[in-house]
């Protein structure tokens, strides 16, 4: 019989082992509430579901905001996400639910029915065991990294421009240098070679690379302002290491930040030695061909033609100015001297005017040839030209006249012919 201090003794046990199994229970929800604290708070998305037909029992505000129109607690999965998603990732836990195996998958792309949104998830599906070790259900963790990829597209895009705008100032024929509160910082290999700065461009300052005439008009360029503020284009003398110099063009420009504010300058200098070489060649070649065409136009204007032994002819055609009559004297003697001309014929029927200037060249052309020994005659003069030197009142005296060419012609041939006679 069980005595009355065994009973006491076995309460006590008991109410011990109560006691015991209380502060474990109380332990096991405090652990569990901080375990659903945790996991609600996670920034990564979690959810539990349970059973083949994955039934949600547990979601996470980063859940949530996947798609926040869906509501998954006590749905199935192929409830809460439709087709084709809902189907398509229900088949793919089955088969973790079958062999315990994760599912892992990185930047994967998706769109939630109905969103035309493209995002990016890094997920893994693992199975929930019990104690026995039975598979009873899945939890997702999943991170959206749609932010972080496209920063890194934006990152790679970013460096894949500046590579390109580097090895565009790399190779670029022209000189660009940059600087930051006034001092160089950058400089191509083109403005090196051209400055002959080399690597130690950079101890310099934009003023070292003009010299202060050009500087004065850069900035007086730049008060003066335009359609982009601060930019400005000059025409400078630009200065080498070695103290001598080369023109140039250069086009300074402000840097500005994402903020608008200035925070570097910009400058390309262009070489203009080449070009300036060119244009004065070109100019000196235009100047010769130029005098050339004057000197076949004088030719063509003033030609000489020998009609028989010792006759020659010189037609006068259009206006005879001052610098046109020189030529008319030297033509005619330079002719005169290489046939031998005893008589030199001055046509003057294309002469548009006559006046005293006209009259004075032509009479003093006689003169000369007349001191040569030829016998000057003139032809083809117009009632309208007689009347204008009768005006004037030339002195035609010792001239030979004759109204047309064939009869001035006709004359030195008659002439020549008397004079074999008489010889």
């Amino acid at each position: 019989m069980t005595s009355v201090e065994d009973l006491k003794a076995e309460l006590a046990r008991v109410r011990e082992e109560n006691a015991a199994l209380t502060r474990a229970r109380d332990e096991a929800r405090r652990e569990r509430d901080e375990l659903r604290t945790a996991i609600l708070g996670m920034p990564a998305a979690i959810g539990v579901m349970v059973g083949p037909e994955h039934v949600f029992t547990l979601v996470n505000d980063a859940w949530r905001a996947l798609e926040p129109s869906y509501e998954p607690l006590g749905k199935r999965l192929v409830d809460v996400i439709p087709p084709p998603l809902g189907p398509r990732i229900a088949s793919m836990l089955d088969r973790v639910l079958q062999t315990g195996e994760p599912l892992i998958a990185a930047n994967v792309p998706f769109s939630f029915p109905g969103s035309t949104e493209r995002r990016f998830i890094t997920f893994h599906y693992s199975a929930l065991r019990r104690e026995s070790g039975e598979i009873f259900g899945i939890v997702f963790h999943g991170m959206d990294v749609t932010r972080q990829l496209r920063a890194q597209e934006e990152v790679q895009s970013l460096n894949s421009r500046l590579r390109t705008l580097l090895a565009l100032a790399e190779n670029a024929p022209d000189g660009i240098v940059v600087t930051e509160r006034g001092r160089v910082t950058y400089a191509n290999p083109a403005f090196r070679r051209m400055s002959g700065y080399g690597q130690e461009i950079v101890e310099a300052t934009l003023p070292d690379l003009i010299d202060d005439e050009s500087w004065v008009l850069l900035e007086a360029r730049r008060q003066e302002g335009g359609a982009s503020p601060g930019a400005v284009q000059a025409s400078v003398t630009c200065c080498r290491r070695d103290g001598s110099t080369f023109p140039g063009e250069v086009s300074a420009f402000p840097i500005r930040d994402e903020g608008g504010q200035i925070d570097a300058e910009g400058a390309i200098f262009r070489d203009l030695t080449e070009r300036r070489r060119a244009e004065q060649e070109q100019q000196s070649l235009q100047e010769d061909l130029i005098a050339a065409q004057q000197r076949a136009i004088r030719e063509l204007s003033t030609p000489l033609i020998p009609l028989a032994r010792r006759l020659v002819v010189m037609p006068l055609v259009g206006t005879i100015d001052s610098a046109r009559s020189e030529q008319i004297l030297e033509t005619l003697l330079q002719g005169i001297a290489a046939h031998q001309a005893a008589v030199a014929i001055l046509d003057t029927t294309g002469v548009r005017s006559m006046d005293e200037q006209v009259a004075s060249s032509l009479l003093r052309t006689a003169g000369a040839a007349r001191l040569l020994g030829t016998e000057v005659i003139l032809t083809g003069i117009s009632p309208e030209v007689a009347r204008a030197l009768v005006e004037i009142g030339t002195d035609l005296s010792g001239v030979v006249t004759r109204g047309t060419l064939e009869a001035g012609v006709a004359y030195a041939l008659g002439r020549r012919r008397r004079s074999k006679r008489g010889s």
